[in-house]
């Protein structure tokens, strides 16, 4: 399995994503509706993505009463744990309209060869 999702159960959400492979890399989808920029951390160590941050709940200006609250609000973390080679140097993301896409090229395979001394 190339990838491994793991996320923290006792959050009160957890943003959807989607993984591709396509030829030169991996593109991952995260769904971010309502958050912005600034409130998004990406962080890679050891071969795992980590995506999180925090979506905030707008302050109301005036006086309300809720009847109905089914959004949820708070703290996230996702962790991917990706095996299959990644330059993560050359890593980018872009977050529009609701939608986190980060970009992870794949590192080219290359045979490596070598002679063992024998002593």
């Amino acid at each position: 399995m190339y990838f491994e999702f793991q996320n923290d159960r006792r959050q009160a959400w957890a943003p959807s994503v989607d993984v591709c492979e396509r030829p030169g890399e991996i593109v991952i989808l995260v769904e971010l509706p309502g958050i912005a920029r600034a409130d998004v951390k990406l962080s890679w160590r050891d071969g795992v993505l980590t995506i999180s941050g925090q979506k905030r709940q707008q302050p109301d200006t005036g006086v309300a009463q809720y009847h109905c609250v089914e959004r949820t609000y708070g703290q996230f973390r996702r962790d991917i744990a990706i095996s299959i080679r990644i330059e993560h140097d050359k890593a980018r993301a872009e977050l529009r309209d609701g939608v986190m896409r980060i970009y992870l090229p794949k590192r080219p395979w290359k045979p490596e060869s070598s002679e063992i001394p024998i002593t």
